[in-house]
């Protein structure tokens, strides 16, 4: 029997967000990267995965909270996961002073594994009934296991708690405390902290703010026995805080998130044949392997063959990578909503005309995106995008710059255009150099379909081959139809 697809089902694709998908369903169609294998390795002390939205930084802290707590080659430690605002909520951040921000941050992360501690064995004390561990506190942690020090404190500042406050903890703490220091005393303790970075402006404040965060977890990790910390950044955060004095001995310890097209592809494949199994697990397609039927899986819901740049018989996933940028959350947004055309049209499958339909308002959610993810490192971002309205897809360094000079430049002086990513500005191929590492445009290669990403070379811009006018770069597809480029 041939299973029958609701296009309309949202669980089809499962979640945009990968941290609020399903833990069960996340597991089914996660997809390991080389790059994880130092975020999940036990051994290493610190790892920062970097990446821009959508690419997956959330889901990698949730996969590894579940390995944590569920594969035997972990042990048996204490998780401490974390939002970054949920930190910041801990405390007073008011203080720009660098040095004083790292030990505060420190303090801080000291407390939020304290609260951890009481709740896994029984009793909740309110953050603000905790008093923060003291610098010279930590300072006599060195070297010594974190676990049995910091439930020696909670042991040590119960009795000094308002009565109020001690009602709710258990007569009977200190044996628990004693039980839980003798039995778990070489507990490894996971600090999983994510979003750091919400909300972030390119300011001193928040330099100062964000900056001290590494600075203090790089130290902790390496200042205390059974301490591991994973933490995530956006990419773009990072390009701006990298001035930071320290930070540059974090480079050794960060992960950059890149995906390449076939791990798009299995990504993609895995979340059908999931959908699959769920919806008939007995079913004939449920047997389809991903890693070797991925074509019949795409095709159950695709309708292939297409046009697609030079290649009369290509599947209609080349269309759903190249306006995907790379960006998983971005495929999984393509995909739902050409799903919800085809359905509205009474289709069986997603075909070309359903997501040709739909990429005016996916160009706006991404134009959106960039909008919200980068005007931080630009103030007139938004001014800026709209300079390519109606121009041509396709250009050469020079014309990229004629275009800046009339639609956003227009005779100002250069003292009049904002800072470009923390940058004076100096000439349009500032700009330029911008929007290519926004993904705004990328190469165009020969095939007509191959593009060249900022990622795949950072310093493509600036080359010399590109100011002699020798490459051709083009509007990337996922903005073309929003921007009225043909």
């Amino acid at each position: 029997m041939t299973i029958y697809f609701d296009l309309a089902d949202e669980k089809l694709f499962g979640n945009e967000a990968g941290e609020d998908e399903d833990q069960a369903l996340l597991n089914e169609h996660f997809v390991d990267h080389d790059s994880f294998n130092h975020f999940f390795d036990p051994n290493k002390h610190l790892s920062v995965a970097s990446a821009r939205k959508g690419m997956g930084k959330s889901a990698l802290i949730s996969q590894l909270k579940y390995r944590l707590e569920n594969e035997d080659a972990y042990g048996n430690p204490v998780v401490v996961k974390a939002k970054g605002n949920e930190l910041l909520g801990l405390g007073d951040f008011t203080s720009k002073d660098q040095a004083y921000l790292e030990n505060y941050w420190k303090r801080i992360i000291c407390k939020k594994i304290i609260i951890e501690i009481g709740r896994t064995i029984g009793f909740a004390v309110s953050s603000d009934a905790i008093s923060m561990v003291e610098i010279a506190e930590l300072d006599g942690l060195k070297g010594k296991n974190l676990v049995g020090g910091l439930v020696s404190r909670i042991k040590a500042k119960i009795p000094f708690l308002d009565a109020e406050i001690k009602s709710s903890i258990p007569e009977n703490y200190e044996s628990l405390l004693a039980s839980y220091q003798s039995g778990f005393s070489e507990r490894t303790v996971w600090l999983l902290i994510d979003d750091i970075d919400a909300k972030f402006q390119n300011t001193i404040d928040y330099q100062a703010r964000v900056g001290s965060f590494f600075s203090a977890i790089r130290g902790l990790a390496f200042e205390q026995n059974n301490l591991r910390i994973r933490a995530t950044v956006r990419s773009d955060v990072w390009s701006c805080l990298r001035h930071l004095e320290d930070l540059d001995k974090l480079d050794q310890y960060l992960i950059e998130i890149f995906w390449k097209k076939k791990q798009m592809q299995d990504i993609l494949v895995k979340k059908i044949i999931s959908y699959v199994n769920r919806k008939d697990p007995n079913s004939i397609e449920s047997r389809y392997s991903p890693s070797r039927d991925y074509n019949k899986i795409l095709d159950l819901i695709f309708t292939s063959p297409i046009v697609w740049g030079h290649d009369s018989d290509a599947k209609l996933f080349e269309a759903i990578s190249a306006f995907s940028n790379r960006r998983p959350r971005w495929m999984v947004q393509l995909c739902r909503m050409a799903a919800a055309k085809a359905h509205e049209s009474r289709k069986r499958k997603i075909n070309l005309d359903h997501i040709n339909y739909v990429l005016v308002d996916f160009g706006k959610k991404r134009r959106d995106d960039l909008i919200k993810e980068h005007k931080h490192q630009f103030c007139d971002l938004e001014i800026l995008i709209d300079a390519f309205r109606a121009t041509e897809k396709e250009f050469r360094y020079s014309d990229i710059h004629s275009v800046l000079e009339e639609k956003f430049i227009r005779g100002r002086p250069t003292s009049e255009i904002p800072l470009v990513d923390g940058s004076k500005y100096v000439n349009p191929e500032d700009l330029g150099h911008f929007v290519h590492k926004l993904g705004l445009i990328s190469r165009l290669h020969t095939d007509g379909k191959t593009f060249t990403h900022f990622s795949d070379d950072p310093d493509l811009y600036r080359s010399a081959e590109n100011r002699k006018d020798n490459i051709v770069w083009s509007i990337h597809p996922s903005y073309r139809t929003f921007l009225n480029i043909r």
